[in-house]
């Protein structure tokens, strides 16, 4: 399928590649947060007070299963059974040719752009955008891994709805379709970022007053960005827990 046919004049309508819209992306994965924290919180606070995990647990599923081998392919909803998806060209290397390893590796990308490189969130928006495509992968492949856990599959997709929304894709769209929209409009914010980058250049000898004062405009805005993410940034250090402890 090209990528032509993926997007649709509704999905582009609703995009400026060049004022895209990062507070909206940040709400929706601090409410993300939000739920891996008080799942987290719910979890521990279970253990410590020794009540039944039925009482405790925010997912559904799991109730009933604790692990993705204990639960029938044909008792699941489609969005818990694996796709086989071909992944755009430079997604991953060759050699990661299994669900496991391309798990793995997704995993990694997903760990480097929303925890270590957590400071470059709002500069590099078209990476995070771009590394969206990383997380369906993670989940899609977890989905093959008989060892992973119910619970844990629950709190991502709850994740991986939420950052469909900031793009408008439908919670019930396939992973493939998810994966080369988030990949696509990626490299689109990138060209926009590239363009952008040199504008910037060219307006490098303006009065140097006049730059000092968009100096701070740009830090302040900078800043209130940045505080949006911070719950993101900590949750997301807590999901990559879980999963390393699912697997």
């Amino acid at each position: 399928m090209s990528l032509r046919k993926i997007f649709n004049i509704d999905f582009f309508s609703a995009i400026s590649f060049q004022k895209f819209n990062l507070n909206l992306v940040a709400k929706i994965l601090i409410t993300f947060s939000v739920i891996l924290i008080c799942g987290i919180s719910l979890s521990e606070a279970a253990e410590k007070k020794g009540k039944k995990e039925d009482e405790t647990k925010k997912c559904i599923y799991c109730k009933k299963y604790e692990k993705i081998i204990d639960w029938p392919e044909k008792e699941r909803p489609e969005a818990y059974i694996w796709e086989e998806v071909k992944y755009p060209d430079g997604m991953f290397h060759k050699s990661k040719n299994t669900p496991k390893k391309i798990q793995g590796a997704a995993g990694q990308k997903v760990y480097k752009r929303f925890v270590k490189s957590k400071k470059t969130l709002n500069k590099y928006q078209h990476l995070m955008i771009r590394d969206m495509a990383y997380f369906e992968a993670l989940f899609n492949e977890m989905l093959k891994d008989k060892k992973a856990k119910v619970e844990t599959l629950e709190g991502l997709k709850k994740g991986r709805d939420a950052m469909r929304m900031s793009l408008q894709i439908s919670p019930k769209a396939k992973t493939s379709e998810a994966v080369l929209k988030f990949w696509a409009t990626g490299k689109m914010l990138k060209i926009a970022y590239n363009k952008n980058k040199k504008k910037k250049k060219k307006n490098s000898n303006i009065d140097p007053e006049i730059a000092e004062r968009a100096a701070v405009l740009a830090n302040i805005k900078k800043q209130l960005a940045t505080a949006k993410v911070n719950a993101q940034r900590a949750a997301t250090i807590e999901a990559q827990k879980k999963i390393e402890e699912a697997n």
